[in-house]
């Protein structure tokens, strides 16, 4: 059973993408799952939205009425780490592009997929995230509460959800700072 706002990885694919993970699987031992690119295809057809070029700071275009929403994808696997207090399952996503207002994304799409294959997912105005190195935070799956204030756990939300979260995000991202 998939922990809080996770939804199993099985439910957000289409059967022709469930045939094809298991295909590479079972035939060339590739796990698809852990490939950005993978994860980028799989939020642009969630969103109806185009996959952009490789160079591109963003990775998905949404049409929004005459406007274009840039999206930036990152996704993490569920790893172990070690830690001063012991051992603890964490996601690592890799740095955003852009600094501030400067971000190149109007939104930021987080998706971890934990060891049981459990999708999570944050939607993030791109504002709302400083500079960062990474993103690294505990395995949703292991925490004891569902929020840390101080950190983008107020942006989870099932991946089901994913299309108005974005167009949720981007009407933040849009509103003057007041």
């Amino acid at each position: 059973m998939a922990g809080y706002l996770a939804e199993p990885l099985s439910d957000l694919l289409l059967p022709a993408e469930q045939a094809a993970l298991d295909t590479l699987g079972n035939f060339l031992r590739l796990d698809v799952r852990r490939s950005y690119l993978f994860w980028e295809a799989i939020v642009a057809r969630m969103l109806d939205g185009s996959l952009t070029g490789h160079k591109c700071p963003w990775d998905v275009e949404l049409g929004y009425g005459a406007e274009t929403i840039r999206v930036e994808v990152k996704s993490a696997y569920e790893t172990w780490a070690q830690f001063q207090v012991g051992r603890r399952p964490v996601l690592k996503f890799a740095a955003p592009k852009g600094v501030g207002a400067e971000k190149p994304a109007h939104v930021l799409v987080l998706i971890g997929l934990d060891e049981l294959a459990d999708v999570y997912t944050w939607v993030i105005p791109a504002k709302a995230i400083g500079k960062r190195a990474s993103i690294t935070m505990s395995s949703p799956r292991f925490r004891t509460s569902h929020s840390h204030p101080a950190s983008v756990d107020g942006f989870r939300r099932p991946a089901g959800q994913l299309l108005p979260e974005v167009l949720r995000m981007y009407r933040v991202q849009r509103a003057p700072d007041g």
